[in-house]
């Protein structure tokens, strides 16, 4: 029996107070995705109140050590965290924590903490408002892209408080009206004297202050004088990692002054633009949340590193040069290994002045510390496998953005793809004995040996795209003969890519079922299909296309019951796997994002259609998704796919059409002009193209091209309740074979 997400939700139901309708701001359900743990995540996202792509994000906080730290079944609210996490496997930095306080103050985090009810808490991505039972208190906050606006409302009482907590330092100047801090807390990917500079100028006279110091830790209470009931004071708080001096600055340019409902009009005017891209007709009020929540989550990251100095210039502290200080702009806090696959493809289709903003800010990364970031948060941490920068600047350059310095792009991903990175941080471990045998060793590597042989083969295409561009036909020709490197650990008795050892034999026992060894967060039957940059391919070691499609079938109809193997226990990706019940197939993890369009390889492009249907309806929802949110992947995913069409291997320029979820999504493209897909007679038991008309004419392809899209138009699909094996299985129609 499926299990509908719904159903899991029963029992706290992420509900943002206010209804969640009307302009597309405000479907934005913020709270959607916190309703999980480590356990099994239901998105594991924050609760983000923030500006797009803003430094500093603001977010409540119900448990200071929990993953994640705000979520729906907590009972107890314990302050609102100024926070850069981007997921909860990846440690914050440079957080603090502010909670408003009547009476005493002193002691724990949790001591301080209040009761709360959901029923008053309201959620935006402007403004985040909460009603704190044990001080009859309501905290309100909007927030800029390195700012925020605090309005709170006290009863009448002569013993308000508001307290700051960070690791790090905390001093006021009370005649002033103004706290200065420095929140110091970071555990990788920053150097020395690291830090975010924080300024706070309050509205209301202080009556006294105290601050607490226990080691590195810093307490501070900033005591109020009276106040009436119903009086509120006012707190604009500052952020910079450059210094104080440019926290000020960032103040008064961004929250110039206390007005609040001012404040809160400009952070959603900034989401209406963003939002704005798309718009879209016939969702019912849930799919209309579902959506623009999942577009918000993709327009959170990467973060903006950079800041506008005294000249108007955009500055950056960069993590990746010893904290010194540099022209142009720097973003962070990605994991790339998740978001080159849909995330980044939909910036730049969507939002290409932000997509050249980022390339430019991740060359600038490059420039200062010799490598393009892998998993920046800050700087660069050690995390997952592969050097997916080379995919981003290849998509960019294959879909015709022109903005960056091509030697430059060209130089720093023929370093991923030629030096060796033996920590992995920034680029490929293990590089030299993939060069030299063509696969990397599962007894060299003892963990995911396979999983980084075919994630640096698709590295490889990847660069291969910058080389052409640049002109060096040389290493073009030998990237485009290592890119097929994932042929060595094809083994076709068992019709699975395996682990190998470095003397060619095959790593033992084999179960094709079991995760881990030679696989990250996955089985073999998840990573057979990670061959994106060659399709055709795959098809000819699979035995052709009848062959794909029924271990397509094969893989979709397995037991979802995990295997464990070489984890040793259930990890969350495993338990959401068996809850989704589509075989082995694992939409929670982002390796298998772009495996149901397999299909359309295979001219069985209906089964493709009635897949990731099935996905958008019963994995996704108001309520948040199967799965990590990664930093906008699970969300840019959903995005694409209910548009009708996604971005199969990034680093082609084209898209595979899957089943469009709505009558009508309208993209909104630089210059006035719109691609709008159409889709006449679409409910939810009419997943299925029937027939297709691009700007009037015949349409039967499986796949549409950037150039198409970018020109603006109109694509109308007439939808069924049953597949029509003629359109697009035709070999004319299939989608191209970009392995050249």
């Amino acid at each position: 029996m499926r299990i509908p997400l719904m159903g899991l939700f029963l029992a706290t139901l992420s509900h943002a107070a206010a209804p969640l309708t009307g302009d597309p701001v405000d479907c934005v359900n913020p709270l959607s995705g916190t309703d999980g743990d480590a356990e099994f995540s239901r998105g594991n996202t924050l609760a983000a109140i923030v500006a797009p792509f803003g430094m500093t994000t603001w977010a409540p906080q119900t448990e200071e050590n929990a993953g994640p730290f705000y979520q729906m079944k907590h009972q107890q609210w314990e302050g609102l965290r100024a926070t850069h996490q981007p997921s909860i496997w990846i440690r914050d930095y440079a957080n603090f924590l502010i909670t408003p306080v009547v009476g005493p103050w002193k002691g724990t985090v949790r001591d301080r903490a209040s009761t709360f009810s959901h029923d008053r808490e309201e959620a935006r991505p402007y403004h985040y408002s909460v009603f704190l039972d044990r001080y009859e208190t309501t905290f309100e906050i909007t927030p800029s892209e390195r700012c925020a606006l605090l309005r709170i409302t006290y009863p009448a009482t002569d013993q308000a408080k508001l307290v700051f907590h960070t690791e790090g330092e905390l001093e006021i100047d009370a005649a002033r009206g103004v706290l200065r801090g420095k929140a110091t807390h970071v555990t990788f990917g920053a150097p020395d004297g690291f830090g975010k500079y924080f300024v706070v100028h309050f509205d209301h006279p202080i009556a006294s202050s105290e601050i607490e110091r226990d080691g590195n830790i810093s307490t501070l209470a900033v005591a109020f004088a009276p106040l009436a009931d119903g009086d509120p004071v006012h707190a604009r708080i500052g952020t910079s990692f450059i210094d104080s001096a440019q926290a000020e600055r960032n103040l008064a340019s961004e929250l110039p002054d206390f007005s609040y409902e001012a404040a809160k009009q400009r952070a959603r005017e900034m989401w209406s633009r963003e939002l704005s891209r798309f718009a879209i007709q016939g969702a019912s009020d849930d799919q209309k949340s579902t959506f623009y929540t999942a577009l918000y989550r993709s327009f959170q990251f990467p973060r903006m590193f950079h800041e506008r100095n005294a000249e108007g210039q955009w500055v950056h502290y960069s993590p990746f040069a010893q904290g010194q200080t540099f022209k142009g702009p720097l973003y962070t806090d990605n994991g790339l290994w998740d978001t080159y696959r849909a995330a980044f493809p939909l910036l730049l289709l969507a939002a290409p002045d932000r997509s050249a903003s980022i390339l430019e800010g991740w060359l600038n990364a490059y420039r200062e510390g010799g490598r393009l970031p892998n998993w920046p948060s800050p700087g660069n941490r050690p995390c997952m496998i592969g050097s997916h920068s080379d995919s981003i600047f290849a998509d960019a350059w294959v879909k015709g953005l022109r903005t960056f310095d091509l030697t430059d792009a060209w130089n720093a991903t023929r370093k991923n793809a030629y030096e060796n990175d033996p920590a992995g941080w920034a680029g490929r471990d293990h590089l030299d004995e993939y060069r030299e045998l063509g696969f990397v060793p599962a007894d060299r590597r003892k963990d995911a040996a396979t999983s980084c042989t075919l994630e640096y083969a698709y590295g490889d295409y990847c660069v291969s795209r910058i080389a052409r561009a640049a002109g060096h036909e040389t290493e073009f020709e030998e990237l485009m003969k290592r890119a097929g490197n994932y042929r060595h650990v094809w083994d076709p008795e068992t019709g699975f890519m395996r682990g190998r050892l470095s003397d060619g034999s095959w790593q033992e026992p084999f179960d094709p079922l079991a995760w881990g060894g030679a696989f990250v967060e996955g089985n073999a039957w998840q990573w057979l299909w990670s061959v994106q940059h060659d399709p055709y391919g795959l098809i000819q070691l699979l035995g052709g296309p009848e062959k794909l499609a029924s271990k397509l079938d094969a893989f979709l109809a397995l037991p979802s019951t995990p295997v464990v193997g070489s984890y040793g226990h259930l990890i969350h990706e495993m338990r959401e796997v068996e809850k989704a019940e589509m075989g082995q197939y694992a939409h929670v993890n982002e390796p298998d994002h772009h495996v149901l369009f397999l299909y359309c390889f295979a001219g069985q492009p209906w089964k493709t259609q009635k897949a990731v249907r099935r996905v958008m309806d019963e994995l996704y929802d108001i309520h948040g998704m199967f799965g990590d949110e990664d930093t906008g992947q699970m969300s840019a995913w959903y995005v694409f796919n209910a548009a009708g069409f996604y971005p199969f291997c990034p680093g082609s320029p084209h898209y595979l059409i899957g089943s469009p979820l709505f009558e009508e999504t309208s993209l909104q493209l630089p210059g006035g002009a719109s691609f709008t897909v159409r889709a006449h007679h679409n409910q939810p038991d009419h997943p299925y193209i029937q027939s297709a008309r691009l700007n009037g004419k015949p349409f039967t392809r499986s796949w549409i091209s950037h150039e198409t899209l970018t020109a603006g138009g109109l694509l109308e699909f007439e939808m069924g309740p049953q597949p029509n094996p003629q359109w697009g299985s035709q070999p004319a129609d299939l989608p191209p074979n970009d392995f050249r």
